[in-house]
């Protein structure tokens, strides 16, 4: 992932391009004085740096030339501005910035302006998938086909571990795809228990089951379940269907 340290007094600017940067696929780290810029740096290297025109301390084309001269910074420099933007591409040619976007033009500029000159962000991920299922056969099937469709895959062979996996933020998934008849605690009440923390609303549930589809379509129903599969040869192509469609709705949303 491309790191950019952004640098900018204003705390809603900052903010701001953080947060675009951010959605954008960068790592993003910030400063909003010298004595921050400092402690930044040292926790280097970037791949590029973005900095206010005008600031209190410093000049930004002026800081340009300290990060080359006293700092080493070999990174891409670029500056932005909700100056007259003829000043500012004037000021960031005589800077010699390796690009500039005026503020009003939003952290879209600035990301163009990254592209172009090569500092690209992280391909987005796909999603995570945890695959709840005491059949390591069946598990392992459904993970070789969506791995090789680009999802990370996290496994659990039980409500047990499924439980610790989903409480920390780390191996969170995006969709649980639950078997419905495990040992102990059965797939359905594990639902409810996503279904009832406001911690994991934000997750989809998919029952999986080899029971009678009208059976099992009452069962997702009665649990709160976002859909169900049947345990046969088309399980894995749908349930990749069913991921698909949730991205282009999150994307048209």
């Amino acid at each position: 992932m491309a790191r950019v340290l952004i640098v900018d007094d204003s705390t809603i600017a900052l903010e701001l391009l953080r947060n675009g940067l951010s959605e954008a696929g960068y790592e993003v780290e910030a400063a909003s004085n010298l004595a921050q810029l400092s402690a930044a740096l040292a926790k280097g290297p970037f791949d590029a740096v973005v900095t206010d025109l005008e600031m209190p301390e410093a000049a930004g084309d002026d800081l340009l030339e300290f990060l080359r001269e006293a700092r080493g910074v070999r990174a891409p420099l670029f500056l932005y501005s909700d100056c007259d933007e003829r000043e500012l591409a004037a000021r960031a040619a005589r800077a010699r910035a390796a690009g500039h976007a005026h503020k009003a033009s939003g952290p879209a500029a600035i990301v163009r302006s990254l592209k172009e000159h090569g500092v690209s962000p992280a391909p987005p991920r796909r999603g995570r998938v945890m695959i709840v299922d005491d059949s390591d056969l069946t598990a392992k099937l459904i993970e070789a086909e969506l791995e090789g469709k680009g999802f990370e895959i996290v496994l659990a062979d039980g409500v047990e571990q499924a439980t610790r996996l989903i409480i920390k933020r780390s191996t969170r998934p995006d969709l649980v795809l639950l078997d419905v008849n495990m040992p102990n605690v059965d797939g359905a009440l594990f639902c409810r228990f996503i279904k009832g923390n406001s911690l994991f609303k934000g997750i989809k549930v998919l029952l999986c089951s080899g029971m009678d589809p009208e059976q099992l379509r009452q069962v997702a129903a009665t649990c709160g379940a976002d859909g169900f599969v049947a345990k046969d040869s088309f399980l894995s192509r749908w349930v990749l269907d069913q991921i698909e469609r949730q991205e282009q709705e999150k994307k048209n949303s």
